[in-house]
């Protein structure tokens, strides 16, 4: 999984490389980071975090896909896929998580009871 950009079909909104949006970003689709967002993102839908991409607060989603940074903790209600170059400064939260060898998750993993 040594990849730029996770090449996955989402309906939702992309966040280019040259944007930053500064605040809470909340969406009922999914999310595509490639620019950076200084702030809370809330996404019914998923959050793709691409290689050029960065978040600078807390994530909460249905499902995450990383290969750029986030700097806070995040609560994924479903799957966490990581890329080889995805960094999570805080702690994370999923039901499940796919790493691949170079990621890092560096404040706790917690894997949430799925039959619950």
């Amino acid at each position: 999984m040594d990849q730029e950009r996770f090449d996955i079909d989402f309906k939702g909104d992309q966040i280019l490389s040259e944007t930053r949006i500064d605040g809470l970003l909340k969406t009922e689709q999914s999310v595509c980071v490639d620019g950076v967002i200084r702030g809370t993102v809330q996404a019914t839908g998923a959050v793709i975090v691409n290689r050029t991409g960065r978040i600078e607060g807390d994530v909460s989603c249905d499902e995450l896909y990383l290969n750029g940074t986030v700097t806070g903790n995040v609560c994924v209600n479903h799957r966490t896929v990581m890329g080889k170059s995805a960094v999570i400064e805080g702690a994370l939260m999923t039901s499940t998580l796919v790493i691949t060898p170079g990621a890092a998750i560096r404040n706790g993993l917690r894997l949430k009871n799925a039959s619950k």
